[in-house]
């Protein structure tokens, strides 16, 4: 029987095979297997996680050179790109969809988040 993986567990996957794809002929295939489970619109919701926790299309694969990258329409990261500038706040900051366990945690994730969506905007 296929398991379904969690999300993290795609996400983490995805990125282990584009960092061996180079040394690993079968991450190819791999890959595409992995890609099975990401739905059509590349959301992947995180199951315990708050209403609104998912990972997203550029969470599975932030970079256009990598090999993960074929697992996703262009429609589906154009889309998902207005999606991440749309979510800027009015302080130039983004947030994150997760509840953290602190105020202080809340504000390194924000830091976490900003860094990621800019350098996301900027490489795609």
């Amino acid at each position: 029987m296929d398991r379904v993986p969690q999300a993290h567990e795609l996400m983490f996957s995805i990125a282990f095979l584009d960092a061996a794809a180079p040394r690993l002929p079968e991450a190819d295939e791999l890959l595409g297997n992995l890609g099975r489970h990401i739905p059509d619109d590349g959301v992947v919701r995180v199951q315990g996680g708050t209403e609104d926790e998912a990972l997203h299309p550029t969470h599975l694969s932030p970079w256009p050179e990598l090999p993960s990258r074929r697992l996703l329409s262009e429609h589906v990261i154009e889309a998902d790109l207005e999606r991440l500038a749309g979510l800027q706040q009015s302080d130039g900051g983004w947030t994150v969809d997760f509840e953290s366990a602190s105020a202080a945690g809340a504000l390194e994730w924000r830091g976490y988040a900003t860094v990621q969506a800019i350098a996301i905007l900027k490489r795609n």
